[in-house]
């Protein structure tokens, strides 16, 4: 080989090697890489979370002289310094970052949707489920945040990344969704707000088994704001068909076997709960005659026709109702947001009759004596009786932190009927 030879063979590496230095010098910035045929490659590397999204802008190949002139019109296979310029040319005239960018990036917006299809996630609130027949009688979830990134923000993070060139990958910054309610939200509205309870240990069975399954159908009771509930709408019709027993109950101011007795000690407690925990009382009647389980002016009476027990949750926020009957106790529970001031009752008799005369029966069957020891003409009283009352029923409301009663409200007059008592002889 001749020198000549030599010397050219020498210059035409070095040309190589300065091509290859430059090549790896661009494709190093993370922007834009030049091919042989002068067409501008630029590549983005999106990442979000960890996980990378890879555009590249490829060359686009006319395949007739009109796709050429757009090509060329509209820079597509220009240097990266030409695109840009023809970028900000468009956002000057008033174009959007979107419109503006895509009109010289084509390829672009595939990849935009895919790294918005996997940014953009809805928030999810906290649940809560409220099952009284299972410890812990709530569930909550815990809420999730979301994120949010529109089309417009990223073309122009797109738009700053590429004008700056720097060497490293363009990091998504969506912006967070706050649910609209968190578990902290929720667990406020799991507060025992009032509770309320009578006895009824010493009921027949018939009435235990009403008492029973009237508590059922009322507990896990979720009363939203704003919502009323009606005691005869939950509970049904008290006959044979809904599950209800034969139980007494006062008619005429008197007691007689009825089919759903002992009902209304299941209204009754429940109306005593709602006062305590701040619900608005609708409709509400009292008994002919005294309940023996509640004092004056605090009694429900219901039946299928006539008589309702009904309240409205006047709040902001939705409370829950546990009833249960456990054969001795009958009680009633509210749990929802607590309340600012504690709530009591005060009954107050107003007037009080002399009781009539009471009634005497001779105890042939000795159902009340024994035969064996009783003395002929032995009185024995098995009911009081009472002379008719009056009463006024007050709800009391007390100040948490200082213990000062706050208000004093009248909510109730009420008129019980006399009733004879009751003795017995003995034959």
């Amino acid at each position: 080989m001749g020198l000549r030879q030599k010397r050219y063979g020498i210059m035409l590496m070095a040309l190589c090697m300065s091509f290859f230095i430059m090549l790896a010098g661009v494709a190093s910035r993370g922007v834009t890489t030049s091919n042989a045929n002068a067409n501008s490659i630029t590549v983005i590397d999106f990442v979000y979370e960890g996980k990378s999204y890879r555009y590249k802008d490829s060359p686009i190949i006319a395949p007739n002289h009109l796709v050429s002139e757009e090509i060329q019109v509209r820079k597509l296979n220009a240097s990266l310094p030409e695109k840009l310029r023809l970028v900000e040319k468009n956002l000057q005239a008033g174009t959007d970052y979107q419109k503006a960018i895509r009109y010289c990036f084509p390829l672009l917006p595939k990849t935009i949707d895919v790294v918005l299809a996997a940014v953009n996630t809805p928030s999810i609130d906290s649940t809560l489920t409220f099952n009284p027949r299972a410890k812990p009688y709530f569930n909550v979830t815990r809420e999730q945040m979301g994120f949010e990134l529109d089309a417009e923000t990223l073309y122009r993070d797109v738009y700053l990344h590429l004008k700056r060139g720097v060497n490293a990958p363009l990091h998504v910054r969506p912006k967070m969704v706050k649910p609209q309610r968190t578990a902290q939200d929720n667990a406020k509205l799991t507060r025992l707000r009032a509770t309320f309870s009578t006895g009824y240990k010493n009921s027949a069975a018939g009435r235990k088994h009403n008492i029973g399954l009237a508590m059922h159908k009322i507990n896990g009771t979720k009363l939203e704001p704003g919502e009323e509930f009606s005691f005869n709408k939950v509970v049904g019709k008290r006959c044979i068909t809904n599950g209800f027993k034969v139980a007494k109950i006062i008619n005429g101011g008197q007691y007689v076997d009825g089919v759903g007795g002992g009902v209304c000690q299941a209204s009754t407690t429940l109306y005593n709960a709602a006062l305590l925990a701040d619900m608005h009382i609708v409709q509400v009647k009292n008994h002919s005659l005294l309940s023996s389980y509640v004092p004056p002016s605090f009694d429900a009476m219901v039946n299928s026709g006539t008589s309702d027990l009904r309240f409205k949750n006047t709040g902001d926020t939705p409370v829950f109702i546990r009833a249960v009957a456990d054969g001795e106790k009958v009680q009633v529970e509210f749990y929802g947001m607590p309340l600012p001031h504690k709530i009591s009752f005060e009954s107050v008799t107003v007037a009080k009759g002399e009781p009539p005369t009471d009634k005497q029966e001779l105890d042939v069957e000795y159902k009340y004596f024994n035969p064996d020891i009783a003395i002929s003409g032995e009185h024995k009283r098995i009911a009081k009786g009472y002379g008719t009352l009056k009463s006024e029923g007050y709800l009391v409301y007390t100040d948490m932190r200082t213990g000062e009663i706050i208000k004093k409200e009248l909510i109730r007059k009420d008129t019980y009927k006399s009733l004879q008592g009751k003795v017995v002889i003995a034959p």
